[in-house]
């Protein structure tokens, strides 16, 4: 199960290419976000060609396919399987595929997390968004279970843009068969941080190749094509649209895993990336800040059992390492940051207020009579750290429905620099939290 994380959600199996990358790829040229797809590898005999595929277009997809292994420096993979299917078809199989892996409890569970932090609307549902954003971003997918690459049709012709899509895939077949993208991604839906740190670096080298490949094999007027194609203002409006939890993981393992997979090759070329795979990164801290990586592990942080703490009940319905990035997410507070191009991911507010992250764990809870609180357990690098996201904190929830805290308590025991951030539904819930907690 090569696992794919949205908005903490993890789609497994699927690995999927989305146009939101497009607007990434290629700095102002071509930006093609894949997430994880894989097309077919050249094969002797014959096969079947999916319904409108003419023999010229397997032609060419076979051409991309042959220059990419020598450009990543990884073996040809084996034969992979490829089909075209309509963008129904294909959020029907997603959504079956996210109902089999996650209960439904789950996906309320983390709704309702997201929604009392104020990263989701209180009309907003998780599983709708997601898969909205798959309707108007996903351009291919990828099962590693099976080696099927799915084109997400109609397919007309395969031009400049579908070529770099199927670099970009086809960059994802070769890690699978070296490194095993179903073993490489965690199976704890509960650590969300370290599932977008690796696929940060699956996303960043593939990423980082078809960069190789596209310099290689694309003339000028191609790229210029594609950077038209990529730099659409009303592609980039439907985005902004939706909530940055769901967007801005989607533009991290792209944009930053590739910066990520850059900082590598700077420091032994590809190698330095085959050896990451070996080694991974454990938090979108060292993906954010590639100096870091591999020596700078998170602070591991556990949660007493709360629920018990406050009685009867109470149950811990959802817990979660939200990591840097996604605490920069919260942080920003839905606020956007300017870009000199509209197509290109701009800086979040408040960087710097999640810079220092040492750790951190989440515990959403459910009482009686409807009482809900949320336990978020932080610990920062330095005393500095520690006071400017107490600070930006408790502007941030100024706005929060409910009662809520910013404090150095410590209740895991033994963090340096902690900042413990208390989330209710009332003040009245609020004082019997602080109170089981002994606060």
């Amino acid at each position: 199960n090569g696992t794919f994380v949205l908005m903490g959600l993890r789609v497994k199996g699927w690995q999927n290419a989305s146009m939101a990358s497009i607007r990434h790829a290629l700095a102002p040229a071509l930006l093609l976000a894949t997430l994880a797809v894989t097309p077919a590898v050249a094969q002797e005999e014959a096969v079947e060609l999916p319904e409108g595929f003419s023999q010229k277009m397997a032609d060419r997809v076979t051409e991309v396919i042959e220059a990419v292994p020598p450009i990543r420096r990884l073996p040809a993979a084996e034969s992979v399987a490829y089909e075209v299917v309509d963008s129904e078809a294909f959020l029907a199989r997603l959504q079956d595929k996210l109902r089999e892996d996650y209960p439904a409890e789950y996906i309320e569970a983390e709704e309702n997390a997201f929604k009392r932090l104020g990263l989701l609307g209180p009309d907003q549902d998780l599983e709708k968004l997601t898969l909205k954003l798959y309707d108007q971003q996903a351009l291919a997918a990828y099962e590693p279970e099976t080696k099927t690459f799915s084109i997400i049709g109609p397919v007309k012709k395969i031009g400049p843009t579908e070529k770099i899509i199927v670099a970009h895939e086809y960059g994802h077949a070769l890690q699978d068969q070296a490194f095993d993208l179903a073993a490489f991604y965690d199976e704890d839906p509960d650590a969300a941080d370290r599932i977008w740190a690796r696929a940060a670096l699956v996303e960043g080298d593939a990423t980082a190749m078809m960069y190789d490949w596209a310099a290689r094999e694309l003339k000028l007027s191609d790229l210029l094509s594609v950077s038209a194609q990529a730099l659409s203002q009303q592609d980039a409006n439907k985005l902004n649209r939706l909530p940055d939890i769901l967007t801005r993981p989607l533009e991290f393992a792209y944009i930053d895993g590739y910066a990520f997979v850059n900082a590598l090759r700077g420091q032994g070329d590809w190698d330095a990336v085959d050896a990451a795979f070996a080694d991974p990164p454990a938090s979108t801290e060292q993906i954010l800040h590639p100096e870091l990586y591999p020596k700078e592990e998170p602070v591991r942080i556990e949660l007493p059992d709360v629920a018990a703490e406050l009685g009867s009940g109470w149950t811990a319905s959802y817990e979660q390492t939200m990591g840097e990035m996604q605490t920069h997410v919260w942080l920003a507070d839905g606020k956007k940051a300017q870009s000199l191009f509209p197509a290109l991911p701009a800086q979040l507010p408040n960087s710097e207020a999640a810079a220092g992250w040492g750790g951190d764990r989440l515990a959403s809870l459910d009482g009686p009579d409807g009482a809900w609180a949320v336990v978020w357990q932080t610990d920062w690098d330095s005393k500095v750290d520690q006071k400017e996201f107490r600070s930006t904190a408790r502007k941030v929830m100024k706005d929060l429905p409910g009662a809520h805290s910013a404090t150095n308590a410590d209740i895991a025991g033994g963090l340096s620099s902690p900042v413990l951030v208390l989330v209710a539904d009332s003040d009245a819930t609020l004082g019997d939290l602080e109170e089981a907690l002994g606060i």
